[in-house]
């Protein structure tokens, strides 16, 4: 058996030399296995890092494909909730059940859906239609083999609804014309005396008042653009061009002018006001390109009785616009400091928020909700969007219960039933931020909310204030549809002209009012108005369907 021996010399100093070699070598070998150990580290984080993304991408790769092909409603994914967040989530919503006071009114409850199918069942026809008897009997013939053994007993009535296609009409305004007998008739120097022509909306157009609001009610209402409603009127051989009714729009925005400066002046009557915004592309801006977007802003105020949705164009988003418009100071409208801000997540309007005329800023508990339903859709871990979820219900549940209470009877309903509820959430909220992913879907929604958590608070102060900026979000609603049919606004003049017409057709809806009859009888009658008084008996909010029909 061999054994090697390392011979050491007897020298100290080469002892020592040796000693420090060994050491070094030792050393560089304790730092490249440090290394190879950070490298390890770093690469472990890495992964976990792109596993982390991974499952973010997924989630937002099945996000998209719900909000491209899923239903549009906001509902969660009941499929991803087991046995276990369902007990968990009852155990959460244990403390916050909503005691009922003696007297109180209590929301209607839902009819329980049974396993058995609901067989159709055919509504009746409008009773206000015209009824048109079609008698149908049984032949000559066949009466008279029945002889005197069978007597008639009455009729067996169905109903079939019917329509009539639109019949377009021409008014032939005949103007009496007179003429002197002879020279010597007083005033004979001055020729034919003619009736002067009917004031109109559109001086000197072939559009009647009537056609002029079913092209505006069409476009603006019904979505339809003019290149669709040129294709309607040929096929009734009408030659009625885009082009003409582009300049009808226009015009009518002049015309329109002094009615609108009356209207805004209701805005500013109300104790709320609430603001949204969307984009629109506008062609032929000056100093801009056609494919920069510019935006429709609207705005929702006025007393509760007689409300306002009002429409503005603007070629920019910048918070500046909604101050300008609300409180320009070449209009000297003064700051009343009566009036609370409710708008979404936008950080545009914090300068409007800080104005003195504003006194307090309002968030949205739609938008909080709707983040938290799409979190329900993710691929795990979903069951703490599904208690949010439940937990924001019982907020609304709450305004249900004071939806048509007096302001200060829903003011104190909210501080006794629904402050709980926002405590319970803020905890909520607090405890989850740092137990969840910040980029994944829940974890953006716990930070928007924690965001504007202040701001979510706001509505408890003021029985005026809704939970949600849904009065604007559903007035801007026909305006996003509309925008699918016709793209683009051609100018910036057509852009303000678009934005005064939806301010028309949307407050007239706010004021239960039908567009089109609406729009027929101010374009009757605005062309008679000389006073202001008369511009505010044209306003919707002064208006019945009753006093349109006369």
């Amino acid at each position: 058996m061999h054994s090697s021996v390392v011979s050491l010399s007897n020298d100290p100093i080469k002892l020592q030399a040796e000693v420090v070699q060994l050491r070094g070598v030792v050393e560089k070998k304790e730092r490249l296995i440090a290394n190879k150990e950070q490298a390890i580290v770093e690469k472990e984080q890495a992964l976990a890092e792109k596993a982390q993304r991974i499952e973010q991408l997924l989630d937002y790769i099945l996000l998209l494909r719900k909000r491209q092909f899923g239903a549009k409603a906001d509902r969660t994914n009941k499929d991803q909730v087991s046995l276990f967040d369902e007990a968990e989530l009852e155990q959460l919503l244990a403390g916050l059940e909503l005691a009922s006071d003696p007297g109180e009114d209590k929301p209607a409850p839902q009819e329980k859906t049974t396993g058995e199918k609901k067989k159709p069942v055919r509504r009746s026809l409008p009773a206000n239609l015209n009824r048109i008897e079609k008698i149908i009997d049984l032949s000559n013939e066949e009466k008279a083999a029945m002889g005197d053994d069978w007597t008639f007993i009455g009729y067996d009535t169905s109903e079939q609804l019917a329509v009539i296609p639109r019949q377009h009409y021409v008014i032939a305004f005949k103007r009496a014309k007179y003429a002197p007998n002879n020279a010597s008739v007083t005033g004979a120097e001055q020729g034919i005396k003619m009736a002067p022509r009917a004031d109109q909306m559109l001086p000197k157009s072939i559009a009647h008042s009537s056609v002029i609001a079913d092209v505006v009610v069409r476009k603006f209402v019904d979505g339809l653009p003019f290149y669709r409603q040129e294709v309607i009127y040929n096929r009734d051989h009408i030659d009625l061009s885009r082009q003409t009714m582009s300049g009808w729009m226009i015009q009518l925005h002049e015309r329109l002018t002094p009615l609108m400066a009356v209207m805004k002046r209701l805005l500013y009557e109300g104790r709320v006001i609430h603001i949204d915004e969307t984009r629109l592309q506008v062609l032929n801006e000056p100093g801009r390109e056609n494919t920069q977007l510019s935006y429709m802003w609207v705005y929702g105020g006025g007393p509760a009785d007689k409300p306002v949705i009002w429409y503005q164009y603007a070629d920019t988003r910048s918070g500046d616009v909604p101050v300008d418009f609300l409180f320009p100071e070449e209009e000297g409208i003064p700051p009343t400091g009566e009036m609370y801000l409710v708008t979404d997540g936008y950080e545009g309007y914090n300068a409007l928020s800080e104005s003195l005329a504003i006194l307090g800023h309002g968030a949205c508990w739609a938008h909080v909700r709707r983040r938290f339903v799409e979190a329900t859709h993710g691929r795990k871990n979903t069951a703490p969007a599904h208690q949010m979820v439940a937990l924001i219900s019982k907020l609304y549940q709450v305004e249900r219960v004071a939806r048509d209470k007096a302001p200060r009877e829903r003011e104190a309903i909210r501080q006794k039933k629904a402050a709980p509820i926002l405590d319970k959430i803020k905890a909520w909220l607090d405890e989850k931020v740092t137990k969840v992913l910040p980029k994944s879907p829940l974890g953006t929604a716990i930070t928007y909310t924690l965001n504007l958590w202040p701001r979510l608070t706001t509505y408890l102060e003021d029985g005026h204030i809704e939970i949600d900026n849904n009065k604007v979000e559903n007035a801007i609603r026909p305006f996003v549809i509309g925008r699918k049919g016709w793209l683009f606004s051609g100018s910036p003049r057509g852009a303000h002209a678009s934005a005064s017409l939806y301010t028309l057709v949307e407050t007239a809806k706010a004021n239960k009012l039908e567009p089109w009859a609406y729009l027929n009888y101010l374009f009757e009658q605005l062309p008679l108005a000389k006073s202001e008084q008369a511009l505010l008996d044209l306003l919707p909010q002064n208006l019945k369907m009753d006093d349109l029909k006369r």
